[in-house]
């Protein structure tokens, strides 16, 4: 079935169903949740202690693989959905964007990314916070643009990035300038979708601000 457009985050075909009583805006979960305002603090609450437990196992010298992503998707997400750290199914767009056909995410495609990407940026390191930067923004970007998981991959992307900022002995990435809507949005989108033609100086100049952000609270 494919999902309406108003109060989701995606179209997709295919999609395992919606929370009954949520309306066709939440998916099926474990806690029944039907309110976006209660599955919001679910999630923040799972992001949270994944980010807590995961920083312990994740050292700088870690280099990242499909397993480690598939860990931080289930402990960000095992608690509110049965399928948390496991590829999706189903075919996702957003806004006219058309996300990783899911038979191609299954057949190799995030093996590649595993070989061309992860194992080339992790573990991060980098003498200047550009260099940094890049290789954050190089895997955030190819990521985002398979997008894996049927919910939850610009938050595992996050996560992703606060471990590899850590890697390089900074004091994690602040992405609080980022809302929902408007410019810095807007411009985060338009960094994505660069990553189409590799090019990923905008991600970089986005990703530049967020550990500056960081640096500058641990300053103060």
């Amino acid at each position: 079935m494919k999902a309406k457009s108003k109060g989701v985050k995606y179209l997709a075909d295919g999609a395992d169903g919606f929370q009954p009583g949520s309306r066709g805006k939440l998916l099926k979960n474990l806690f029944g949740i039907t309110r976006i305002r209660d599955m919001e603090d679910a999630e923040l609450a799972g992001y949270m202690s994944a980010e807590r437990e995961l920083l312990a196992i994740f050292d700088k010298d870690h280099r990242f693989d499909l397993n480690d992503l598939n860990l931080i998707h289930k402990k960000f997400l095992g608690k509110v959905y049965s399928w948390a750290g496991e590829y999706r199914s189903v075919n996702l767009s957003k806004g006219g964007f058309v996300f990783a056909t899911a038979i191609a995410i299954h057949r190799g495609l995030m093996k590649d990314f595993e070989k061309k990407v992860l194992f080339v940026h992790t573990p991060c390191r980098g003498e200047k916070l550009e260099e940094v930067a890049l290789h954050i923004a190089t895997v955030h970007v190819e990521f985002l643009l398979i997008h894996p998981y049927s919910e939850g991959n610009g938050r595992t992307a996050r996560l992703l990035a606060t471990f590899m900022a850590y890697q390089a002995g900074l004091p994690g990435i602040d992405f609080g300038f980022i809302r929902s809507r408007g410019k810095e949005f807007d411009r985060y989108i338009s960094a994505i979708q660069a990553g189409l033609r590799q090019n990923y100086k905008p991600m970089q100049q986005i990703i530049l601000k967020a550990l500056k952000r960081a640096l500058r609270k641990v300053r103060h």
